[in-house]
């Protein structure tokens, strides 16, 4: 098993909460499945028998949703700023 957990400020360490639940979400509907515990952490606990092309995958996957993740919270900080 592998955690990673996600804050929104690498020096305050504010939890990541709302975008964890993202991360969760959208890796599902793309096919993928990852485990929330606590409030801000992801889970991945793959089989002992995964191929290297399924954790590529998995990676793949998991990589983009971030950056969507990542770019939807930039441009709704943006457009905060703005008003």
């Amino acid at each position: 098993m592998i955690g990673i957990e996600l804050v929104k400020d690498r020096k305050t360490k504010e939890k990541a909460i709302e975008e964890r639940s993202k991360i969760i979400l959208a890796c599902f509907e793309k096919g993928l499945l990852i485990l929330g515990a606590g409030e801000n952490v992801i889970r991945f606990s793959p089989p002992l028998i995964i191929t290297r092309k399924q954790a590529d995958t998995a990676l793949t996957i998991f990589e983009e949703v971030l950056k969507n993740v990542e770019k939807t919270l930039k441009n709704r900080v943006a457009v905060s700023k703005r008003r």
